[in-house]
């Protein structure tokens, strides 16, 4: 179902995503906790962990609106700007397993700021598209192939997107010189997808890649997602990975548009337990 909301929100980035940890995603925690409880397994398989902080140095590059009285800005945003211009982000992964079920969850949160030259000279307008990105996803897994260290695991689940940007604009002689336009919108996805993971023979080394789709037109439009990953295990408990991933997201909702692609490298850090 989607929503709007045009209610401010506290200054602090840190405090907008508490804010929105609280109160936003409900439906999506109901959907974790019956899966944690739903894992329907013998008692005496012991439950896996792996929790994994990443970065993700991303581009952004699509179209925004905000609004009727508002027009369609480009976002275009290089990996160098994210880095130099992010206010504030916080990107983590954990993955819950208990023989062949388990949960997936992927929190994404990104604060970013891209200006650009709309109209050259002689009318000269620019503006600068504030994006505040929060993506929260819940899954459950079950993992339908094993054999030798090689895994595939099938993924249901439901993704919560919210969006808020912000388009001021400088410049113009005097057209729309000035202005500013605010807006949010949040909606939810259903999740289809799947994981894999292949050792690299008896090496240290190992490949990750999954893959999501979405939507359907009962959020978003469409999404679709995918990222590989080459890592290497340090130890049992501690792995690092780099890899590629590529989101992208088509949605519209009356007078709100968000049709962006993202994609970029991503580093990552896996705690095992």
């Amino acid at each position: 179902m989607k929503q709007s909301s045009k209610s401010p929100l506290v200054n602090r980035p840190d405090s907008r995503f508490v804010r929105w940890c609280l109160g936003a995603p409900l439906p999506l925690l109901a959907l974790l906790s019956a899966l944690m409880v739903s894992s329907g397994v013998h008692a005496d398989e012991k439950w896996e962990f792996r929790l994994s902080p990443y970065a993700w140095l991303v581009n952004m590059k699509g179209e925004l609106a905000t609004g009727s009285d508002a027009p369609t800005a480009p976002i275009d945003v290089s990996a160098s700007d994210v880095i130099g211009d992010i206010d504030s982000a916080l990107m983590l992964i954990f993955n819950a397993k208990k023989g062949r079920h388990g949960v997936f969850v992927d929190i994404f949160y990104a604060d970013l700021v891209s200006e650009s030259e709309f109209i050259p000279d002689p009318i000269n307008l620019n503006g600068r598209v504030r994006a505040e990105s929060k993506i929260f996803t819940a899954a459950y897994q079950n993992e339908v192939f094993e054999d030798e260290g090689i895994s595939i695991d099938l993924l249901a689940g439901a993704r919560y997107w919210s969006v808020k940007s912000v388009l001021s604009f400088s410049g113009g002689a005097g057209f729309l010189e000035g202005r500013r336009f605010t807006s949010s919108d949040s909606w939810t996805d259903p999740v289809l997808g799947a994981r894999g993971h292949l050792p690299l023979g008896q090496s240290r080394f190992y490949l990750d890649g999954a893959l999501s789709f979405g939507g359907f037109g009962v959020g978003s439009d469409s999404y679709y997602e995918i990222s590989t990953v080459l890592g290497y295990r340090w130890s049992e408990a501690i792995a690092t990975a780099v890899g590629y991933r590529y989101l992208d997201v088509d949605y519209s909702d009356n007078d709100f548009l968000y049709d962006v692609k993202q994609e970029g490298l991503q580093l990552g850090l896996t705690w095992s337990f």
